[in-house]
């Protein structure tokens, strides 16, 4: 019997043309938020699952425990695999796509995570449990991130908000569940088991790749100007990691393992607005707004998060902690959103993104952990200790400093190197052919499919041959309109179909959308191409076809 997830949409009217905003909460965040989970229970509260609290006498004299050195082991590969994935997307593309990966990187968690019941062994067991048990983690995390980053990228911005939500409230909730209502042993053995559940979850989620059903290719991202973009994505994505470790570490360390009732009360409260005020982001954007608008929403949210830092031991305690729960969610939330509508509105390859960019999160936010860790006198840090006013102060100035360096949306549109003096269709099919080419090579006879029976003649090898490059043309000349006009990848989709002349009803039953949801990208495509009518955008791929008969034909001389 097919497993069924509650199908719920929120839609937002928008102008009079009948185009609005529609999320739709899926399965991504039931998959993501399992893995949110395994974040708290396996890195956070290892110490207290997998008893290794225990003090690792190899390094500094016993000073720090065996859970915080296979902490900062695992976010060290974590955040260097996530950039070498990021710099070699397109040359292992294959490999990254496939289920294989999915399996090698559950397999990888799974074994790191119980490698950790070892470590309060000792001696060299413990000491290669403790190593195998970080190596592990990190990098079979990494690859499970980028999964998880191009399964979001598929989706709608609306969509990305919904579920990014609802995943990071699931993730704290059954973080509570395995840390008061669970047996330690048994917690442990549990958050061993979210990674298996995230497979199964993104095994369904993967789609069969787009260069085998000959369509618009998923992975034939635009090109970015390499410097440009990673100095102005990287230098704010390092800054707000530094304040995301230490509000994590604050929150997942001190805050959500309070045993108190009334404690555990405020924090499904807070738990539930963070949520909420996220989720209301996309009644405020009506799929107009993109990250900017995001950002300025949920900041507010989050500075004040940092400024109750101080006031945890306060008899205002139970508010700081909601205001500290609630700013961490909508941070946890912001970041991912970022990334994935990056990849999305832009059609840029999501490894690349969530590679370059969570890995460099993960790496600036080991420091922000360490800062809320690392004792500077009486076993107190500048979070946790008598200082820790002047460390909020500096989670606040890292918030301010962030948001003035992050990249607008009309910078990262002049980022993008799109073609700007024309579509040249012609190296356009040239490039989508070696495309096609070099990922298909092995699997071109699984792509012949039988004619059927009919009283015509049958269609003779030479053309069927011309019919493949027929397609491929029409392919190319609809992917160098979108690359010149940055169309989004949802966006791209519903411009080939509306190029071979279907209607939104055609692209809502083909895509699985709302008629809404279609009308909405139909309007944005048609805004974007400054045309008003699908008979001038056929006009648009026609004079595109003729332009490339003539290269064809005739050759410019030289």
């Amino acid at each position: 019997m097919a497993s069924t997830f509650p199908h719920v949409t929120i839609t937002v009217a928008g102008k009079e043309n009948g185009s609005d905003a529609s999320g739709e909460l899926n399965t991504l965040s039931l998959g993501y938020g399992f893995h949110q989970a395994w974040i708290y229970s396996a890195m956070f509260s290892a110490g207290v699952f997998f008893g290794t609290d225990t003090p690792f006498t190899m390094l500094f004299d016993g000073a720090y425990s065996c859970s915080l050195i296979v902490l900062v082991i695992s976010m060290i590969f974590f955040g260097i695999a996530l950039l070498a994935l990021g710099v070699t997307n397109q040359m292992f593309l294959r490999f990254y796509v496939s289920k294989r990966a999915l399996g090698l990187s559950a397999s990888l968690i799974c074994l790191g995570t119980y490698a950790s019941f070892l470590v309060p062994v000792g001696g060299p067991l413990g000491t290669l449990a403790l190593l195998f048990a970080g190596l592990a983690t990190g990098i079979g995390s990494s690859l499970m991130v980028v999964l998880w980053g191009t399964a979001f990228a598929r989706y709608e911005f609306s969509t990305i908000i919904l579920n990014t939500a609802v995943s990071v409230a699931i993730g704290i909730g059954l973080y509570m569940v395995l840390t008061h209502l669970v047996p330690p042993f048994c917690s442990g053995v549990i958050t061993g088991i979210f990674p298996i559940a995230e497979v199964f979850i993104l095994w369904r989620l993967t789609p069969i790749p787009y260069y085998r059903r000959r369509e618009i290719p998923i992975f034939h991202p635009l090109t970015v100007k390499p410097a440009q973009f990673l100095v102005r994505m990287l230098i704010p994505t390092a800054i707000f990691g530094f304040a995301l470790g230490v509000l994590r570490t604050v929150a997942s360390n001190i805050v959500l393992p309070a045993a108190d009732l009334t404690m555990l009360l405020v924090m499904g409260a807070a738990a539930c607005l963070g949520m909420f005020i996220t989720i209301a982001t996309i009644f405020i954007s009506k799929n107009e707004g993109h990250w900017d608008l995001i950002f300025r929403t949920l900041l507010p949210f989050i500075a004040l998060a940092a400024i109750s830092l101080p006031f945890l031991n306060s008899p205002s305690s139970l508010l700081a902690c909601l205001a500290l729960i609630v700013g961490y969610m909508c941070f946890e939330a912001l970041m991912w959103i970022f990334f994935a509508d990056l990849a999305q509105e832009f059609r840029l390859s999501p490894i690349f993104v969530f590679g370059t960019g969570r890995g460099t999160l993960a790496l600036a936010s080991l420091f922000g952990t360490l800062f809320a860790m690392t004792p500077i006198s009486d076993a107190s840090s500048m979070i946790t200790g008598a200082d820790y006013g002047s460390g909020a102060l500096l989670v606040l100035f890292a918030l301010i400093l962030g948001y003035v360096l992050s990249p607008r949306q009309r910078e990262v549109k002049a980022i993008v190197a799109a073609p700007t003096e024309g579509v040249n269709v012609d190296q356009g099919t040239e490039a989508l052919k070696k495309h096609i080419a070099a990922l298909d090579e092995k699997d071109a006879t699984a792509e012949k499919v039988p004619a059927p029976e009919s009283e015509e003649p049958q269609e003779t090898p030479q053309d069927a041959e011309e019919g493949r490059r027929a397609k491929g043309r029409f392919h190319a000349q609809c992917e160098a309109i979108a690359d010149r006009y940055l169309l989004s990848r949802r966006e791209t989709e519903v411009m080939f179909l509306l190029a071979k002349g279907h209607n939104a009803a055609f692209i809502q039953d083909q895509l699985c959308i709302s008629k809404s949801t279609a009308k909405t990208h139909i309007n944005h495509i048609y805004r974007k191409l400054d045309i008003h009518t699908q008979q001038e955008l056929l006009s648009m791929v026609e004079a595109a076809k003729r332009e490339a008969y003539d290269s064809e034909n005739n050759p410019p001389r030289r």
